[in-house]
């Protein structure tokens, strides 16, 4: 399975310059992967303060623009954008098929309170999972920092996702996490996360990876300036899982009894 993590430099507030640059470099990767991840919200920043980015999900600009451009390069592509429904916003993962059609929404569940992301956004309720190669399971930045959403999400997924705007100043945490994500579910833990510098003065480091499920570090097959491509082989976890069987060992009836 190939795959591109793009570490973009999102520029700040400006949908349609974004837009532009991923668009090039889906271009650019055509008929080389199969798939390729932007961070958390792509085209905007994490500019969650400015509600007037969020896209009304049923009649999206930006969601149709990815969607034409999966399509004509027939590539899957998973993307982050503030949406709205009703009078509620969301931080959301986007996965677009081949096709051009949704594969599905991910809503962020666990929103940084540290920024106040909670009090402006509404947090989602539901796990998700896209049913691409080896079953893909979807997360947002500040979710990694809780495994149980993992061990859920594992249970179907052989990859788990988190598309980030992780800062530099917190970025031993994100590769920590991301490893240990890796080494408890037995599953390829993908991170991806922006660089550069956002409208806050928040500098990001390009630190976007993959670790096995064994929880070594996987290396890419070709790097540029913002594109790293990897080749998974999903047989490798699937054959991992069945010679250290240590989901069996789980005893959820007694974890339930803890969060009661």
């Amino acid at each position: 399975m190939k795959l591109a993590v793009v570490s973009l430099n999102s520029i700040w507030e400006d949908k349609q310059a974004n837009l532009e640059e991923v668009e090039r470099i889906v271009q650019t990767l055509n008929q080389k992967v199969e798939y390729v991840i932007f961070p958390e919200m792509s085209l905007t920043g994490f500019s969650v303060s400015n509600l007037a980015l969020a896209e009304d999900f049923e009649n999206s600009n930006s969601i149709r623009a990815i969607q034409k451009l999966a399509k004509e390069n027939q590539m899957n592509i998973v993307f982050g954008l503030m949406i709205s429904s009703g009078d509620k916003k969301y931080n959301s993962c986007i996965a677009v098929n081949n096709k051009g059609e949704i594969a599905g929404n991910y809503e962020k569940v666990h929103l940084f309170s540290y920024s106040g992301e909670d009090s402006l956004i509404t947090g989602g309720t539901q796990l998700k999972s896209i049913d691409w190669e080896g079953g893909w399971g979807l997360s947002i930045c500040f979710d990694l920092r809780f495994p149980e959403l993992y061990q859920e999400l594992s249970k179907e997924n052989l990859i788990l996702l988190n598309i980030a705007n992780w800062p530099k100043t917190r970025v031993t945490h994100w590769r920590t996490l991301l490893n240990a994500r890796a080494i408890e579910n037995q599953s390829f833990m993908i991170g991806v996360n922006r660089t550069g510098v956002d409208g806050n003065g928040l500098e990001y480091e390009e630190s976007s990876c993959v670790f096995s499920p064994k929880g070594e570090k996987t290396e890419p097959f070709e790097i540029s300036e913002k594109v790293k491509i990897f080749d998974l082989n999903l047989e490798e976890a699937m054959e991992y899982r069945k010679n250290f069987p240590i989901k069996k060992d789980r005893r959820n009836s007694i974890y339930r009894e803890f969060y009661s």
